[in-house]
């Protein structure tokens, strides 16, 4: 759990909404340091198509939570809360201010509300999740916990049959965030992120994509948990199948506008988040948010 005296500055919202530059510059002016709280930047490796912080980036400002597991590894949401309370502290602890950030809705929000997860998986249950479908478990998801099923993705079956356990058993949550803590985003017109997120997709083929991908899947194999990330499994069938170019760019770009529909979903069901026209915005809130909690 996060020390209670700790002052804690979460920024979410939706991938390709500017949340990075924002905290960056952030994070530059009021001596802070990163916690991501994104289910991509997770993988070693996987540095192009999961828009991770460049060495140019994280040298603005000390990073945390990024290329702590290979691709052919998973982390539960429960698991990134305790590693994220831990450097969340630290960071604290040093006299510094941490930063969340992120656009994966259920991580943020294992922090900032401490939700309470099962410590282990039913086994017994998950043997029955294996023998169904994907779209079986798909439809029980959504059945027994749509919220979550709002989060998740949906095409990746180690995810969807861990979030299918998890929500088959109790946890619990606050019912506000946890105090000290405040909650901004940047409020981005969903039509200029749509375009953006073609131009991202476009230059990371630019900054070698394609590599990185064959790199990936003669490394790890082509079941890895990666290949489940949107991105690496439209250009998985690009490296080593029959699919195009084009046509993996487009199946790129088409899965992050699905995850941004679904991202702003979970966020604007949040009435804590500061919805911000920009960095000038975001800066007056911060700076009064840690000046009134000296």
């Amino acid at each position: 759990m996060i020390n209670p005296e700790v002052k804690l500055i979460a920024i979410v919202g939706p991938t390709a909404s500017g949340k990075t530059e924002m905290s960056l510059k952030l994070a530059e002016k009021y001596n802070g340091e990163i916690v991501c709280a994104d289910s991509r930047t997770i993988y070693r490796g996987m540095d192009i198509g999961t828009a991770k912080p460049t060495a140019e980036e994280q040298a603005r400002a000390p990073h945390h939570l990024i290329d702590i597991i290979n691709p052919d590894q998973s982390l539960s949401a429960g698991e990134f809360k305790r590693l994220a309370e831990a450097a969340i502290n630290d960071i604290w602890a040093r006299g510094r201010v941490p930063f969340l950030v992120g656009g994966s809705g259920l991580y943020v929000d294992a922090v900032i509300y401490e939700y309470d997860f099962p410590a282990t998986a039913d086994l017994e249950l998950r043997q029955k999740l294996d023998a169904l479908s994907d779209d079986e478990l798909r439809a029980r998801l959504k059945e027994r916990d749509p919220e979550f099923y709002a989060e998740v993705d949906t095409k990746n079956r180690r995810r969807l049959v861990r979030a299918i356990e998890v929500a088959g058993q109790p946890r619990s949550k606050r019912a506000d965030v946890r105090p000290n803590t405040l909650v901004i985003a940047p409020n981005t017109d969903k039509e200029i992120i749509k375009e953006r997120i073609k131009l991202r997709v476009a230059k990371m083929v630019d900054n070698g994509f394609v590599a990185e991908v064959r790199a990936m899947g003669e490394k790890y194999g082509l079941g890895c948990e990666g290949f489940g990330v949107i991105g690496y499994k439209a250009f998985k069938d690009v490296v080593f199948g029959q699919k195009p170019l084009e046509e993996g760019m487009a199946d790129f770009a088409k899965g992050d506008t699905l995850l941004l529909k679904k991202q702003l979903t979970w966020f604007k069901r949040n009435q804590s988040i500061h919805w911000l026209g920009g960095f000038e915005e975001a800066d007056a809130l911060v700076g009064d948010f840690l000046e009134k909690s000296q």
